[in-house]
């Protein structure tokens, strides 16, 4: 095997590897989204029993309706912050896929430099 040969060899592993890691990378992404939705709808069927139960506790008290204001008030915050959680995540993710893409793009490049003769 020629040094050209043995240098594209080189290169095309390390094509590999990079591609590997993109892959890695959208299991983990796809993963930690699966992992955020489930904490999602176990929140929101959360609120949603606790606002049953405010609702048979402020027929019997009035008193009760700032309670309710409040967990719905707690909701909306989680909601929010898992909603913003999820939009980080996605743009964390965005930003490594494109720096793997760009030194995968940078290994093809070099590898295409290498004479073939």
């Amino acid at each position: 095997m020629d040094k050209n040969e043995q240098e594209r060899a080189t290169y095309n592993r390390l094509i590999i590897e990079k591609e590997n890691s993109v892959d890695d990378l959208k299991n983990d992404q796809r993963k930690i989204e699966d992992s955020l939705q489930q904490l999602q709808d176990d929140l929101q069927r959360g609120y949603r029993t606790l606002s049953m139960l405010n609702d048979e506790e402020f027929r019997e008290n009035p008193e009760n309706l700032r309670l309710q204001r409040k967990t719905e008030e707690q909701e909306h915050f989680f909601k929010r912050q898992l909603s913003e959680a999820v939009e980080e995540l996605s743009e964390s993710y965005t930003k490594q896929r494109k720096v793997l893409d760009d030194e995968t793009e940078e290994l093809y490049r070099k590898r295409g430099e290498i004479p073939w003769d």
